[in-house]
Formats: C-alpha cells, structure tokens, sequence
C-alpha cells in the first residue's frame, strides 16, 4: 500500500503562491490589511531609495558622458527623473495619513513601478554596454549588478514588486552579455543568473517572514480581542471585580464595577492605591490588610488573601487574589488581581462552625463542647466538678401525639429553663434528642449538685405552654462526681449514663448518684480486654460486609467491611463495645491490619469490582508504618489501589493533627480513597476539610435516626450535602432503616445510603450472591405518609 507524501518545498512553495495571489487578488478585509502594511514600509523608505537610485544614476551619467552622445543620456535621465518623482509623489500623497487598508490596485500599482525602475536600469547595459571600453563596462556592470541586489533588497517585502525589478534587470543585463565581444560573455552570464537566482530565493525567504509575521500579529490581535471580550464578560456575569495597579501601588484600567466595589469615583482611583483604599474601609480589629501589604512586598503571586471590610451595606469579606505584572525589560511593573466577595461563604463556615459546636434547635452546646469540658474537668489537679446527663420523660409520646414542631418548641422551652439554672461556669448542653447534659465546675460540696439536680426536677415538671397545649414532661437526671467516678471522658459519661439508667429504672422523674454497684461495666470491660488479646489467635473474629447503594442508579458500587466478634462464651460482642477496649490497650493495630487484610484479599478473589471501605482508627492511621503496611497489602493481594477505600473519624484530627494530615496524604498518593465517618458529630472536619481533600463524607447515624423527628436533623443533614457539594465529595447516610428516610435523602441529593433497610451486614460469599440477584430485587417503597412538618420542608426545597 503506498502512501503519497508532499514535499516540504512543495508544501512552502505553494502556500507562498497563495499568499501571493491573495496579496495580488485578494478582495477581503484581511487582504486590504496584509496589502497597507506591506505598502506602509515601502512608502516609508521609498524617498530614500528613489533619492540614491537619481544619485548613482547622475553619477553614471558624469562617468559614461565620454562615450556616449548626449542625447541619449538626456532621455535617459528624464526618464529617471520621471521614475523617481512619480515614487515621490505616491509618496507625499500619504503623508500624515496611516494606512489601514490597501485594494490591490495600489500593489499593481507598485509593482509597475518597479518594473519601470528597473526598465531604466537595464537600458544602459542594454543600449551602450557594448559599445564602450572595458574600464566603463566594468562600471556599468558592477553598477547594474549594485543595483540589482539593492532594488530586490529595498523591495523584498513585496515579492512581486522585487522579482519584477530583477527579472528586467536581469534580462537587460543577459542581452547586454550576449551582444558583447567579451570572451568570458557567456561565463559572466551564468554568474549573473545564479546570482539572480540567489537574489530570488532571498525575496521569497524575506516575503515568507514577513507574511508570517504579519499573520502572528494578527492572530495575536485576534486573541488580545477575544480576551478583552472574555475579560469584559467576566466583568458583566461574575461577582469578582478585576483590578490593575502600578509598581506604585495606584490603580490603572479602573472600571465603574471597581468603583462601585470600593465606593470611592472612578475618576478619583487612578490617583489612589489599592492599600490606602482598603485600610480605610477595613473593619476595626482585622489585620487582613497588614497581610496583604506582606503578600505585595514579597513580591510573588499569592491567593485568598480575605480582607474584612466595613461597607454602606454593612460589613463584608474580600478574597484577594493577585500576581505581579513585569514591563517589557522583566521589572517588575505592579500588580493585577481579582477580588471576590466570599461574605456568604464566610458567614456558611461560621454557620457551620456554630453548628459544631452549638444545638441549633436550643442554641445549648453540643455534645462536642460537652466532651471538651469533661476533658477539662477529668485533668489531675482539676477541682471537684459534677457531670448531671438529664433525660425528659414521655417526650416521645409528645412528638407522636402532637408532631414534630411541637416537640421542638418543648425542647426549646426545657432549654431555656435549663439556662435559667445555670452559672457563668457552668455548662448546659444538648447531647441529642431529648437528651441533655451540665458540667458544675468548682463545686463546694457534693450537695450542691444534688440540690441543682432536684430543682431542675421540679422546674421541668411544671406543664409547658405550647401552641395552646399545657404539655408536661418531667425528667429524670444521673449524677456523677469528677474525678471520683471517672478518670476520662468515656468513663465520666458512662458514670452519668448508669446513674441516668437508675433514675428511670426507679420510676423516672428523680435524681440517682452513679455507686460502685453501678460498676458492673468495667468489670465487663476488663473481662473483654483479656479475652480479646487471644481473640485473633483463636480465630473469633470475621469480617462483615454491607453494601452501599447508589441512590441514582440503585446499584451497589461499595460495601463497607465490619468486624464481628463471636465468643464462645460471652456470644456476640458489639464493635462499639470491644474496639475501644482495642484502641486502649493498643491492640487495635493488629486488629485493624488484620481486617484491612481480610477485606483486600475478598476484594481481589471474592467481590472483584466492588470498592471496600474498611475503617482506620485514629491510633492506626497516626502511626508511621502504617501507609507502608497498607502498600505492602495492597502488592500482596494485587489489588488495585482504586478498589480500597480507608474511613476515618473525626477523632483523628482532634489529637496530633500534622501527623494525622501527613499520612492522609500518603494514603492519598497510593491512590486509595479516603472517606470521613461519622460526620457531623465534631469539630475537626470543618476546620480540615479545606486542608485535606477527602473523597467522601458520610452522615453520621444520629442524624439520620432523627432525620423524620427533628428539623434540626433535616437542617443538618442539608447543610453537610451543601458542603460535600461545594467540595465535590460523595456523600453516603449511615443507618438508613426506614423507607421514608430513603425518599428524604434522595430528595436533597445524598448519593448513596447504607443502612438495615438495604441490607445487613453479611459474609464476603453472601455479598456476592446478593449482588448477583440485585437487579431482580424490588427497590424499597414508602407508603407515602410523611409527616406533614417533613413534607412542607420538602416542598419548600427546590
């Protein structure tokens, strides 16, 4: 099979005859501008050549008066004369004006000018070059050759023009040669040719540069349009502002967005600077300023740089992104940036960072700034504090009764009494439903607390008034003493909770000290340390799998990978229950790079395709060799990085941050996913996720088990979907059980849910099997029952 291939030279030769014919013939608007810059330089140099052509040709004329009659260099001059003064007044015709477009007249036009000069040129060699001696054949040769590489040089921008002038030239020095005696005639003719021939080439090379020059800049002008026009749409679509200013640090290409901006006149900017602007308009106490004036000294492009500002509509934030701009000699010539308002991303993270911290239905802390409390309380050498967890009695009964939006009014009422109660010390916080929790710090006696404990009792007895309902609910608290009944956080709270167990055990409504016969759970506990440290080695632990379905699709692309410890005496033990004891004794490690194993290894031989996601503790990822350890599993099995995917919790990055961050990327650079567990139930995430791109978040359960009871659920929920959105992360519900979560979920467009209304967790083979009949499975339908309080929110979403 043949291939034709096209010459290089061919390729050049032909597109220069178009660009020829295009310059010659050419009637657009590209042709006229190719034609006037062309003519532009000629017109400009034309005086000066035209002036020397008459000075050498009066030269030749003094030189050749001897020998040649009078007559005939008369004519000859005349004729020279003529030439150059119709060049000269072409010339003086343009004068002051810039050519802008050039019909092809006018390059006809210059090329039978050309022509003519070079007629007169040749008509000395031609009329007397044979006639005269040697000496004045030397000079009219060297003076016809002079001119005929001056002329193609003086007009090799246009090709036509130059070729025409040495063709005539040329054919008027070959005649002269021919009809002279000369015996090297026919020698100094062929040299003569294959300098013309050279002088030609030179013309094309010179044409074709230019003529790709000019294309260059036009392209380049082009494109300088289409970004202004960019630049310009930008401007009118987008929020950001540009902004220009000189090393000098005033502004230069104001636009009236940017006055309007910095409410200052547009044609007072150019005599301002960006600094002095912004530090007249920044918010007392802010110090973004003094960093961006750090950020324009050094000298280098920077980003977000957020300047608070106070404005007529109120106080705003400015990103401000910039890079320095060099002069044509590489100095630095100022700056050129964006600002961009981010007020409403600034005021969703410190919605968000309210939400960390603080109960949005009650305004009370959360559970998270409980624990720091309790962390505080529980240090050695902290002074004798009470933990009081409060329970309200039959407050299920209120929302089934009476509906959601009632039960959130009698929560906010109950926290509001709750308040009322408490000191400057003291903390009262909401952990969850209708349950509640204070930190007494510096208590005098144990009675204190007790007799806070009993007013709460009798203050929350008293019917609340709601919506025109007098509803009673009463409550019923467990006390525990710090340091005496716990020495961390988790025992503290464990304390509190069996003391609570006890008040409602004993008839509910009253206050129960947490006591030794309380204790049986740490007895238990240490029962499950010993037994766990031979655990592995008995082989009593399996691995579970439950799948994770896409909501979109209905398909199950992932399953996460759950421990299950089965004892032969103490039966089925809960993760939650043994993988703290593992995480304290340490044996976690063993545990988790067992598990990680086992999930690889399925993923590989039993469930191929199917992304795992297997659970890290924060004790495990915070160890060095543990990125080494999960690239080792990964060559053992052979598993692609893509199909493992490592979840964390929050927890990871409340203790050594760096190191935690650190391995987080290493994972990462494996090419293994990283998904974030239990989200939503901390602090840490909102001030890292920006720090570290996660892939995933996933719901913490606690929401979704609230999700159809509490609009502060819903809002919650909502509000994380927004962020992953804005971040560009999966999002996955945890313990979705329930048709009617189902439909709330994908309505505000969570991706995928795992949970006991798919599936449970099950073995590796069972997965595999279900995944095979998945298809032939009925998708799970609500009854189309919500509650009113969830439909109207659901309606009022877009």
């Amino acid at each position: 099979m043949a291939f034709s291939r096209r010459s290089p030279v061919r390729v050049r030769a032909r597109q220069w005859l178009q660009d020829q014919r295009r310059l010659l013939l050419g009637c657009d608007a590209q042709s006229d501008q190719m034609r006037a810059r062309i003519l532009r330089v000629l017109i400009r140099l034309s005086p000066w050549t035209l002036a020397a052509s008459l000075v050498v040709a009066l030269v030749m004329a003094q030189v050749l008066r001897p020998y040649v009659g009078m007559e005939s260099l008369l004519v000859w001059m005349v004729i020279q004369m003529a030439v150059c003064a119709a060049g000269w007044l072409a010339a003086w015709r343009q004068r002051g004006r810039v050519l802008r477009a050039a019909p092809a007249a006018m390059v006809r036009g210059a090329i039978a000018q050309a022509s003519l000069l070079g007629l007169c040129w040749a008509l000395p060699a031609v009329l007397w070059f044979s006639d005269l001696p040697h000496e004045p054949q030397l000079f009219v040769g060297l003076i016809t050759v002079c001119m005929m590489a001056g002329g193609v040089v003086g007009l090799a921008l246009l090709a036509p023009a130059a070729l025409s002038f040495l063709v005539v030239m040329l054919l008027g020095a070959q005649w002269a040669l021919w009809k002279s005696s000369l015996a090297l005639a026919l020698h100094l003719a062929a040299l003569n040719a294959l300098f013309a021939a050279v002088l030609m080439l030179g013309v094309l090379a010179a044409a074709q540069l230019f003529s790709r020059r000019l294309m260059s800049e036009r392209e380049a002008a082009r494109q300088g349009e289409v970004v202004s026009l960019l630049l310009r749409d930008f401007e009118e679509s987008s929020s950001d502002v540009l902004w220009e200013i000189d090393r000098h640090g005033r502004f230069v290409q104001v636009s009236r967005r940017l006055a309007t901006l910095l409410e200052r006149p547009i044609e007072r900017l150019p005599q301002l600077s960006l600094v002095q602007i912004l530090q007249s308009l920044q918010q007392e106490g802010s110090r973004g300023v003094e960093r961006l004036q750090h950020c324009l000294n050094r000298g280098e492009p920077f980003r977000d740089q957020v300047v608070r500002v106070r404005l007529a509509s109120g106080i705003r934030w400015w990103s401000i992104t910039a890079k320095p701009v060099s002069d044509e000699r590489g100095r630095a010539g100022g700056w050129r940036g964006v600002i961009a308002d981010v007020t409403a991303e600034r005021q969703s993270h410190q919605h968000l960072a309210y939400l960390a911290h603080f109960d949005s239905l009650t305004g009370l802390s959360n559970r998270v700034s409980v624990r720091n409390r309790l962390a505080q309380a529980v240090e050695p050498g902290s002074r004798r504090s009470a933990l009081l967890c409060l329970d309200l009695d039959h407050f299920k009964t209120i929302n089934d009764s009476h509906g959601h939006s009632v039960g959130d009014a009698v929560l906010q009422e109950v926290a509001k009494r709750l308040r009322a109660y408490m000191r400057k010390s003291d903390l009262c916080g909401r952990l969850g439903g209708d349950e509640f929790a204070i930190v007494l710090d510096d208590l005098r006696s144990d009675d204190e607390a007790l007799a806070l404990a009993e007013r709460l009792v009798a203050a929350l007895r008293l019917p609340h008034e709601i919506q025109n309902l007098s509803l009673s609910t009463g409550v019923s608290i467990g006390v525990a003493f710090l340091p005496d009944h716990g020495d961390s956080v988790d025992e503290a709270l464990a304390s509190a909770d069996l003391a609570l167990y006890a008040a409602k055990a004993a008839g509910r409504g009253r206050v129960e000290c947490f006591t030794s016969e309380l204790g049986t759970s740490q007895r238990r506990r240490m029962t499950l340390e010993r037994e766990l440290r031979e655990a592995l080695a008995r082989n009593e632990l399996v691995v579970h799998y439950q799948p994770q379905v896409d909501l979109q699709t209905w398909t199950i692309r992932s399953a996460e990978a759950l421990v299950r410890w089965n004892h032969p005496t103490l039966g089925s033990v809960s993760p939650g229950e043994f993988i703290p004891v593992a995480e304290d004794t340490g044996l976690i490690n063993n545990i988790g790079a067992w598990v990680l194993a086992k999930a690889c290894s399925d993923a590989k031989h039993v469930l191929p395709g199917l992304r795992i996601a297997v659970n890290a503790s924060a004790a495990q990822v915070q160890r060095a060799a543990f990125v080494n350890e999960l690239r080792s599993i990964l060559s053992r099995y052979q598993l692609s990085p893509e199909w493992l995917e490592v979840e964390i919790t929050e927890s990871l990055l409340m203790e050594d941050v760096n190191s935690a961050v650190e391995n987080l990327h290493a994972i990462k650079e494996l090419g293994v996913r990283i998904a974030l567990d239990d989200f939503g139930t901390g602090y840490s995430s909102l001030a890292y996720l920006r720090r570290f791109p996660f892939d995933k978040l996933k719901i913490d359960r606690a929401f979704i088990r609230e999700l159809m009871t509490t609009s502060d659920a819903r809002a919650i929920v909502r509000t994380i979907l927004q962020l992953a959105g804005v971040l560009g992360m999966d999002t996955v519900a945890e313990g979705v059980e329930e048709p009617a979560q189902l439909d709330v979920l994908a309505h505000v467009g969570c991706h995928a849910i795992q949970g006991f209304l798919v599936a449970r967790p099950m073995p590796a083979e069972e997965l595999a099997d279900l995944c095979r009949r998945w298809e032939s499975l009925p998708r799970p339908e609500s009854a189309g029952n919500l509650p009113e309080s969830v439909l109207s929110e659901l309606r009022l979403r877009p």
